[in-house]
C-alpha cells in the first residue's frame, strides 16, 4: 500500500514534467513569448437583408410538381361507391 502512495505521485509529477517539455511556453510565465493575437470581426462577410422579388405561387407550385415528376393537375375524385376504406382499428395484438 505504501508503494502506491509513493508511485502514484511520482508518476503524476513525471507526467507533468513531460507535458511542460513539449516546446510550448509555460502559460503561467508572464514573460513567455507568444504569437500576436489576430482580430477577426464577427461581421466579416455580413450581407445586409435585401427584399426578395415575389413570384406567383401557382407558377412555383407547378415547378415543384414538375421536379417531383408529377403533374400539377388536381387528381380526379374517386366515385362514391368505390372509395377505399381503411381497416377498422383493432386492439392490442389483433384482439377486438
Amino acid at each position: 500500500m505504501r508503494t502506491i502512495f509513493v508511485a502514484v505521485p511520482a508518476l503524476l509529477f513525471a507526467g507533468m514534467a513531460v507535458a511542460q517539455g513539449n516546446g510550448r511556453p509555460d502559460p503561467r510565465d508572464p514573460g513567455a513569448k507568444v504569437p500576436p493575437v489576430e482580430f477577426r470581426s464577427a461581421f466579416e462577410g455580413y450581407r445586409p437583408y435585401a427584399e426578395q422579388d415575389l413570384r406567383d405561387w401557382r407558377k412555383s407550385n407547378d415547378e415543384v410538381g414538375a421536379a417531383r415528376g408529377q403533374a400539377s393537375k388536381p387528381q380526379p375524385a374517386q366515385p362514391a361507391g368505390k372509395s377505399e376504406k381503411a381497416p377498422a382499428p383493432q386492439g392490442h395484438g389483433g384482439h377486438k
